[in-house]
């Protein structure tokens, strides 16, 4: 009976942020800001604008050699279908200057959430004060920096996806 309760009161605050809370971020200079928006060709050859606004946005720094990167994605693209439909955007930067091989293991993966090359460094990890991977940026409807993590394990995993239900039902409402 008691598992029944908690399974359901965590399914709860899952899905509709009953009681929920933003994640502790790790500490940045940009967290609590609103830096401007960037725009830069995906590998599809389309422009993207990043961060949306209306959206929530996740903005995932990532390379092919980084295995923690790699590991995560299937969560992130697994969190990007289900809460695409309620605003969230998603955004790789791959630091790799292989576009060949990034489109190679989006595939092998299964990501469908767009993805830009930042291969030089100066632009957005620059832009991003971006230093180890994986790091993910997370942005509220009105383009706030509100959660940085840093790392690829389960309970990074586990607080991008807290701070994604965050945001969508904190703006929903």
């Amino acid at each position: 009976m008691f598992k029944r309760l908690g399974a359901l009161v965590f399914g709860c605050w899952l899905l509709v942020g009953c009681g929920a809370s933003l994640p502790a971020s790790k500490p940045h200079p940009l967290l609590s800001k609103a830096p401007d928006a960037i725009e830069q060709v995906t590998l599809e050859g389309e422009m993207v604008k990043f961060p949306e606004k209306g959206k929530v946005t996740v903005l995932d720094f990532w390379s092919t050699n980084c295995a923690p990167c790699v590991k995560m994605m299937p969560a992130l693209q697994a969190l990007y279908k289900q809460r695409k439909s309620a605003g969230l955007a998603m955004v790789g930067v791959a630091i790799d200057d292989n576009p060949g091989l990034v489109t190679e293991r989006l595939k092998k993966l299964g990501v469908t959430y767009v993805n830009v090359l930042d291969d030089s460094g100066s632009t957005i990890r620059g832009a991003y004060q971006v230093a180890d991977l994986p790091q993910t940026f997370i942005f509220d409807r009105q383009g706030q920096l509100r959660v940085v993590t840093q790392g690829g394990g389960e309970a990074d995993v586990a607080a991008i996806q807290q701070a994604v239900e965050f945001l969508l039902s904190e703006e929903a409402k």
